[in-house]
């Protein structure tokens, strides 16, 4: 459906890609967005709290990582403590291997399922697993000299390890730089990780206008990025439409109240869902419904809506609402992002994103020129007429005990 461009939409996208660009946890960039979030929500006359929590800022200088004189692709792991030092490697690719051989003082290579996925931080407290306590366990038992995962899955070159925990220096290579190590096992290779590890802090923004009822619509996005990634769609494009929604609800004279939050750390296993809960969690049971924007208004994409926790009821109206918005369709259900937060404790909940680019995804490459700002408006204009549509229904009306 071909829609005006929101000028607002345009200039919060230009600001946080281009103005700011990468926006990693507690960086100064990171700073810079935060402090534009706040200053938006108190200039449309919200509420502002923020949920703050001590964090580590970290700055990447430089990785060298050397085999025989050859300098091979590597890049530091988020959070890496800095190191400059030579040792043997020791390659492995299953639990049962890591277990079994002698890895202190080594350069310890992850292949295979090792590095087939994310290694969840030891204090993640939002989601984790016995396999990934485990590999944490042996690596603080054993401590080997550093960590080398292989990214298996080329042309993307993204980080294996972000934990602020872990004071092991670990680096992540590229797929065929695995290969040449795994050639030369045993090898002493040299690696130096210029880095800095300072004390930092991490907010999370709330902006509320408080209703005639208890009852209220949270709107959520989250505005931090990866290192080295300007994240236009992950995640400037949500937060752009949040913003934009800032703009306009308040101004609805909603019979409902309103809650809007950017979240500041969801690409570092999102620490601030949990405080929220501990805080909030109380009034959850007041949220008539909640809705996530994350990796939406890809101009090569459509956008996308997955529901949760839901009514028939509600099902129906959103149904009724997108017979206007052809260009917005519905997907699987998928956990990966705040919305979870609140639909994992039965508050009926939406998630707004669109088919993504996997060679941009978390990349350098996720720049402006992929979003749509006319996407991006066509979800805030969707989400309003849903919440007008709404606004009079009790909380019980949007809700079930199941999971759509």
């Amino acid at each position: 459906m071909e829609r005006t461009v929101s000028v607002p939409v345009m200039e919060h996208l230009r600001f946080l890609c281009e103005e700011v660009g990468p926006r990693p946890l507690a960086s100064e960039p990171w700073r810079r967005a935060a402090d534009y979030v706040r200053q938006h929500f108190e200039g449309v006359g919200l509420r502002v709290e923020e949920i703050q929590f001590p964090c580590v800022d970290w700055e990447h200088h430089d990785t060298r990582l050397e085999l025989d004189g050859e300098t091979l692709a590597a890049v530091a792991n988020t959070y890496s403590p800095p190191c400059d030092l030579s040792a043997p490697t020791v390659v492995v690719s299953t639990l049962p291997e890591l277990e079994a051989v002698d890895i202190s003082g080594k350069v310890i290579v992850f292949t295979g399922n090792l590095s087939a996925s994310y290694l969840i931080p030891v204090n993640c407290k939002v989601y984790n697993s016995d396999r990934d306590q485990r590999i944490n366990y042996l690596l603080a038992e054993r401590q080997p000299a550093a960590v080398i995962a292989v990214n298996l899955n080329p042309p993307t070159f993204e980080t294996l390890i972000e934990d602020p925990d872990l004071l092991i220096p670990s680096a992540t290579v590229p797929a065929e730089v695995g290969m040449r190590l795994l050639d030369h096992a045993g090898e002493v290779v040299h690696l130096n990780i210029a880095a800095e590890r300072r004390p930092g802090r991490s907010r999370t923004l709330i902006g509320r206008k408080e209703g005639p009822t208890p009852a209220c619509m949270t709107l959520m996005a989250h505005f931090d990025t990866k290192v080295g990634t300007p994240g236009a769609w992950d995640n400037a494009s949500g937060m752009a439409a949040l913003l934009a929604l800032a703009n306009v609800l308040p101004h609805s004279d909603l019979s409902v109240g309103l809650e809007f939050i950017a979240f500041g750390d969801h690409e570092y296993y999102a620490y601030s869902d949990i405080t929220y809960v501990e805080d909030h969690g109380d009034q959850m049971a007041d949220i008539l419904l909640a809705i996530n924007f994350d990796g939406i208004g890809m101009r090569l994409g459509s956008n996308n809506i997955s529901l949760y926790s839901a009514s028939d009821a509600l099902r129906q109206q959103i149904d009724e609402t997108l017979a206007v918005y052809p260009g917005v369709v519905w997907t699987d259900p998928w956990p990966e992002s705040n919305h979870s937060t609140f639909a994992w404790r039965g508050v009926p909940s939406i998630a707004f994103c669109t088919d993504g680019m996997r060679t941009v995804h978390h990349q350098p490459g996720d720049t402006l020129d992929w979003i749509s700002a006319d996407k991006v408006s066509e979800l805030v204009a969707l989400v309003t007429d849903l919440a007008t549509a709404i606004q009079h229904q009790p909380v019980t009306w949007s809700r079930t005990l199941t999971t759509n």
